[in-house]
């Protein structure tokens, strides 16, 4: 199961997707903007394998490597090269060999099997880590490393693991610590690694906090 602003999504283990919760933007998925107070079945498919929510956007992930999103489209996040409000599941370019999804407040990432780390979306704080502050519509490749395991997106910032076990972080560095790195400096443009621990295993963000795992748990 995974929370969005007010809304949810969850999987059940046959492989279908439900949700409930607030749906003014269609983040629910299924086709309408009307609230929904228990489970309803989005679409059909029994093939979803991975779920993320941002604020009023939701990306999915099918067991062929698929992506596809829906919700709130102001600022790109969907990921499908327009700024249109989708209120079902639509599938984000024809790539099949996506790994790993994951949304931030109004910002989306990606990992693909071969390691590389894609973003698109709000990208005011320097979020996606491209090292501009351009909107990016549809994703785009950051960096050329090719050992990203992990990813995750907060307000304005975003947290990576990579596949040494070394802890990156990027974007806006509020409340004076968002990034890891004591608060300096205020904005990260690129990936920056976070101290010198190589044994990181796990990360979620908050709004403006994260909590990591490290490998002995």
């Amino acid at each position: 199961i995974r929370c969005g602003g007010n809304y949810t999504l969850a999987l059940k283990t046959d492989g279908t997707l439900w949700a409930w919760g607030n749906n003014d933007n269609g983040q629910l998925g299924n086709g309408t903007h009307t609230k929904q107070t228990i489970p309803v079945k989005i679409g059909t498919d029994t093939n979803w394998k991975q779920i993320s929510c941002g604020d009023s956007h939701a990306l999915a992930l099918k067991t062929d490597g698929t992506i596809w999103g829906w919700g709130n489209n102001s600022d790109g996040q969907i990921g499908d090269g327009t700024t249109v409000e989708k209120t079902i599941p639509t599938q984000i370019g024809t790539n099949t060999n996506w790994r790993e999804i994951s949304c931030g407040l109004f910002h989306s990432f990606a990992i693909q099997t071969d390691g590389t780390l894609w973003a698109w979306g709000m990208n005011s704080n320097y979020q996606l880590g491209d090292d501009s502050s351009k909107t990016k519509t549809s994703p785009t490749q950051i960096g050329t490393n090719t050992n990203w395991s992990k990813v995750d997106g907060g307000y304005m910032f975003s947290i990576g693991i990579q596949t040494d076990g070394t802890l990156w972080s990027w974007g806006a560095n509020g409340s004076g610590g968002t990034l890891g790195n004591n608060g300096t400096p205020a904005y990260g443009r690129i990936p920056t690694r976070i101290g010198t621990d190589t044994d990181w295993k796990n990360i979620s963000c908050g709004d403006s906090h994260t909590i990591a795992q490290k490998n002995d748990n």
